[in-house]
């Protein structure tokens, strides 16, 4: 009798790739664009990323990462979100 052999499970979607390979993958995936928050927000002293414009004109998204745990393993990390006109913040040249 011969003994069947099982082929190995594919990887979980989770399993693909760990958060800092996934944030180096979206960080060279699309070119942000930095902002500095002028408005009086908890958070304006943050990098800020322009992610994408909203669909009402003058607006845009705005999204800043930080990491919970630095240095150790799996990286935790905590986003905000806001949607602002561009008069409440200045591009940043990188």
């Amino acid at each position: 009798m011969s003994k069947r052999t099982r082929g190995k499970k594919s990887a979980k979607p989770q399993q693909l790739a760990n958060p800092d390979e996934m944030a180096i993958c979206r960080r060279f995936a699309q070119p942000y664009t930095k902002a500095r928050l002028l408005i009086d927000h908890p958070h304006s002293y943050r990098e800020w990323n322009i992610v994408g414009q909203c669909n009402v004109l003058g607006f845009f998204y705005l999204e800043s990462r930080f990491r919970l745990n630095p240095g150790e393993q799996p990286a935790i990390y905590t986003a905000f979100e806001l949607c602002l006109h561009e008069c409440q913040f200045d591009r940043i040249q990188v």
